[in-house]
């Protein structure tokens, strides 16, 4: 392994870049950039190993991807030292190192940057411990639970005068939740309760909720470009995904024709799209209407968002394992989430004003 001091890093401002993007930072906010001043950087290439120190010892990965015989971690993700050795899977890597037990660490007028990380571990662990699914999964039968009570008294709520106003009130209900990725085998009533979801879990909300209330509903599978989803993503992220997957989205049958129902994006996160895509700013606010869809992934596919395939259910995609651990998604979920303050949820349970301390820490 190769340490650096953080001034004979080259860029620091790219490193610091790529801390950025880490869970620890989300929930450092303010404080992120003076704590990393703190740690060392560590640049490793392929084959080579990494230990990890003691339980003073914290490590970010940057970029890259460290593996050991029970799993591996990636960019954003970050460790409590407990000797861990870790291979170099990727090309290189780079980890940012911090000793808390140095005596840089321990200099006098530094107890609100110690105050600040211990409380963002605790936030990032409250956070992950809500990410991580029950032990056993529901069955894919199971998934669109239409009669689950709170499923009914929430499509009862949303029941308009006519279908096509009911149909645009669930789809506005469902988009507003915000955008993350997770699991997806969990039940529409899971997602409903959760409050978030990805492209498979807010679709199989929706489509659910427009079943209870009446609606013909069902699902469709489309392409979409790494280049327009990894907008959504770290950067370090996009060397392992593949460059296409599939998208998923609801439908709802208004007027005698099926219409493309995304409700994926929420305004936040579209607003991430925009940042690359200005041509998306039609797409907000987002609704739908009889004889108007509603599919950004259709529109930048130029595909015609009323020639869809519509399949009933969705049990054998969401039925398979991710590659991905609960630690990877919250890595893969730090911009969407400061774009959309989710962190907010996890930041302080027993700090009321913790919020507001960690963001204005400098």
């Amino acid at each position: 392994m190769h340490l650096q001091p953080l001034q004979q890093a080259r860029p620091a401002s790219r490193e610091l870049a790529l801390f950025d993007d880490s869970v620890f930072a989300l929930y450092l906010g303010q404080a992120a950039a003076r704590i990393f001043t703190h740690g060392s950087i560590c640049h490793l290439t392929s084959g080579e190993s990494l230990t990890l120190g003691g339980p003073q010892t914290l490590t970010v990965v940057l970029e890259g991807v460290l593996i050991t015989d029970s799993g591996w971690q990636g960019p954003g993700c970050h460790m409590i030292g407990d000797g861990t050795c870790y291979r170099v899977k990727s090309d290189t890597a780079s980890v940012w190192v911090l000793d808390r037990g140095a005596v840089g660490w321990q200099g006098p007028g530094l107890q609100a940057l110690h105050f600040a990380l211990e409380m963002a571990l605790a936030a990032a662990g409250r956070a992950l411990e809500a990410a991580i699914p029950p032990d056993d999964l529901p069955d894919p039968e199971t998934l669109s639970d239409v009669n689950h009570p709170q499923i009914l008294r929430t499509a009862a709520r949303l029941r308009r005068t006519s279908e096509a106003a009911t149909a645009d009130a669930v789809f506005r209900f469902v988009q507003a939740m915000p955008y993350r990725f997770g699991n997806w085998q969990e039940r529409a009533s899971d997602t409903l309760a959760r409050g978030n979801g990805m492209c498979t879990t807010k679709a199989n909300l929706q489509v659910t909720l427009m079943r209870a209330a009446g609606l013909e509903a069902g699902f469709v599978e489309m392409p979409m470009s790494m280049a327009v989803l990894g907008k959504l993503m770290p950067s370090a992220w996009l060397a392992m995904m593949r460059p296409t997957v599939r998208h998923y989205f609801g439908a709802v049958k208004l007027g005698g024709r099926w219409h493309a129902a995304d409700s994926s994006y929420n305004d936040d996160s579209m607003g991430i799209y925009l940042e690359s895509f200005p041509d998306y700013a039609h797409l907000l606010p987002a609704r739908l209407f009889d004889g108007q869809p509603y599919s950004p992934t259709a529109e930048k596919n130029g595909m015609d968002p009323f020639d869809i395939h519509v399949v009933p259910h969705l049990n054998a995609e969401m039925s398979k394992k991710s590659r991905f651990t609960p630690a990877h998604f919250e890595a893969l979920n730090t911009r969407l989430d400061r774009a959309q303050g989710s962190w907010r949820n996890w930041v302080a349970e027993d700090h009321p004003d913790l919020g507001a301390n960690l963001r204005s820490v400098s």
